[in-house]
């Protein structure tokens, strides 16, 4: 008998902490609301605990404060009165999650022992109800979804700042079946209680409706004010970029103006400036198109000519007998002087040539700096600085709201906007290289696919954690406003007074080249020879195909000799009368495939020693 004594406590004493699981036992809460609209949140748990999930205190967390029961979002606002646990203050703390906030409450040096607890919690949310016609509806997750530990039972009191009938009482729940019921309802009161075991995960929500009129609805400034931040983003975005647009327009258009000027057709250039400054001028830069145009002026005035040999081409000078000779011209005589050096007059297209033209090049380059930059241009550099300051302030601004709505520091969706940012400068280097005449293909190519990888990984990062196609806009705003910002450092360059004058004449010139006067039938000749005289000039002003087309049928007359010497002398590959641009990339292009070659070495004699020349 006093076996079976002992073997029964043992198993009563084993049973007991299997039933003495974690868990809510008592969810209670009061809320009240104010004529303001707010919401008073009187909530009394009762808990618990056995060291396991309720160790130093609560986490009560408000998954969705910031979400319409539509799925939209809103800036509501909690805050919390007091915190209580068995009659006497807690310390709590707040953070920030997703969609809404969460109250942690206890010390991470104190442990509870195993045991019930009561605790209090006393807050006040604002901009929960929603305005229905002539009714205002409450939509209020009582409990919460986020709990890890099951809840016995659920009361909910609704308190109306008046004696107005309540309408449309009812619970709603994620799980199977509504979770509780209206218990009690009468004017200005309504009582509802749960009717089973909440599971963990499990919420229980209420919803009731009550004539308008009693709560204070917003005013238009109010409701325009909580417009603004519920869609912060939005405007962010959106006036961040109009700005930036308003902002580089208005900065074009002061860079680029220039003023009313005679648009009469000018028959000739502007005295002294040959193909390559003109370019320079009318771009208000230089690009590689410059010193092309240089090259073909080289081919127009005879002082060159491209030599079809049978091991290779070379580029041959010329003893020019025209009058014309490049060796007036500094731009000319310098080209003529890099790739003619040491008295050489055969040049073979090989790397040898490709170290004349990248040195000739960055020669004619610093020459039109230094002769027409400061005395012909304005640079708006803190024009382009201040627009990239606004667009740092929009960048900044969506990253931080970005931030605040995900709840996290490190969020993707909110850095994920930084990462495609470097292909746009990439890109821009890219350009600048190719534009000023770089010939180095390693270097772009790994640029552009540096700046495509960082593009590529940005917008797959945005796609797959932000939660809608218009967030997924927004965070793309700043890499399309990026762009104006790189353009305007570029581009915002502008006229002095002498420069639009000189403008005034390029473009009185170029008007000239792109409608040129029509010539007799029987001036075959010197339709030939005008064409040839004017083809780099219009080719550095991007006129060469209606040049062209208005010199064809004229220039096909001349006598068949002229034509084929012309041809020849451009290389033989494409006819210049034809397509006078394919024989300008063409130089370009032999330039690029050529391997470099070391700058050549001085021996003891002082005899310069180069590879692939050949004297005549």
């Amino acid at each position: 008998m006093r076996f079976c004594l002992l073997a029964l406590c043992w198993l009563l004493l084993l049973a007991g902490p299997a039933r003495a699981d974690e868990r809510i036992l008592e969810f209670f809460s009061d809320i009240k609301v104010e004529r303001s609209g707010d919401l008073l949140v009187t909530e009394n748990l009762r808990v618990r605990s056995e060291g396991k999930e309720i160790k130093h205190g609560l986490q009560r967390d408000f998954a969705r404060l910031y979400r319409r029961a539509d799925g939209s979002r809103s800036a509501a606002g909690l805050d919390v009165v007091s915190v209580r646990r068995d009659g006497r203050a807690e310390p709590f703390a707040l953070s920030r999650l997703r969609d809404g906030m969460r109250i942690s409450t206890g010390r991470p040096d104190v442990v509870f022992r195993p045991g019930e607890y009561q605790y209090t919690l006393i807050y006040r949310v604002t901009r929960q109800l929603q305005a229905a016609g002539g009714e205002d509806r409450l939509a209020w997750d009582v409990t919460g979804r986020d709990w890890s530990l099951p809840i016995d039972r659920v009361r909910v009191r609704v308190v109306l700042p008046s004696d107005e009938p309540v309408r449309q009482a009812a619970v709603a729940g994620e799980g199977a079946g509504a979770p509780g019921r209206v218990q009690e309802k009468e004017a200005g009161r309504v009582v509802f209680v749960s009717t089973r075991v909440l599971a963990p995960g499990e919420n229980m929500t209420v919803e009731l409706g009550w004539p308008a009129g009693e709560v204070r609805r917003p005013g238009p400034l109010k409701a325009w004010w909580y417009g603004m931040q519920d869609q912060a983003e939005f405007w962010v975005a959106s006036v961040g970029v109009a700005l930036l647009l308003l902002y580089y327009l208005a900065a074009a258009a002061r860079a680029w103006r220039l003023g009313r000027h005679d648009r009469t057709p000018q028959a000739d250039p502007p005295e002294g400036l040959s193909a390559p400054a003109l370019r320079y001028v009318y771009r208000k830069g230089y690009d590689r198109w410059a010193f092309l145009s240089g090259m073909m002026e080289l081919l127009a005035r005879r002082s060159v000519q491209v030599l079809e040999r049978a091991d290779g081409r070379y580029l041959e000078r010329l003893p020019n007998q025209t009058g014309s000779d490049a060796r007036h011209d500094p731009l000319l005589n310098a080209m003529l002087g890099r790739f003619f050096a040491g008295g050489r007059t055969l040049l073979r297209l090989d790397g040898l040539y490709r170290r004349c033209y990248d040195e000739a090049q960055g020669g004619q380059r610093e020459w039109l700096d230094e002769a027409y930059a400061r005395s012909l241009f304005v640079a708006y550099g803190d024009r382009a600085r201040k627009g990239a300051y606004l667009w740092i302030a929009m960048t900044v601004a969506l990253v931080g709201l970005a931030i605040v709505r995900e709840g996290n520091p490190l969020s993707w969706a909110a850095w994920g906007m930084l990462l495609p940012l470097p292909a746009v400068p990439a890109w821009f280097a890219v350009y600048a290289q190719w534009r000023a005449g770089a010939t180095s293909l390693a270097s772009r190519t790994v640029l552009s696919v540096l700046g495509l990888l960082c593009l590529m990984g940005g917008l797959v990062v945005l796609a797959t954690h932000v939660e809608s196609a218009r967030l997924l806009l927004i965070g793309l705003a700043p890499l399309a406003s990026l762009v104006l910002v790189c353009a305007g450092f570029l581009g915002l360059r502008g006229y002095t007074a002498q420069g639009r004058a000189l403008r005034a004449r390029i473009d009185g010139f170029r008007r000239f080249l792109a409608r040129p006067p029509a010539a007799t039938p029987d001036d075959a000749d010197t339709a030939l020879t005008r064409y040839e005289r004017y083809l780099p000039y219009a080719l550095a002003l991007g006129v060469d195909r209606r040049w062209a087309a208005a010199h064809a049928a004229q220039a096909r007359g001349a006598a068949s000799a002229a034509r084929v010497d012309m041809q020849a002398r451009y290389g033989g590959v494409h006819d210049p009368l034809v397509r006078p641009r394919a024989v300008m990339r063409t130089l370009d292009r032999w330039a690029a495939k050529a391997s470099p070659v070391r700058a050549p070495r001085t021996p003891r004699g002082g005899d310069v020693e180069e590879a692939g020349e050949g004297r005549r």
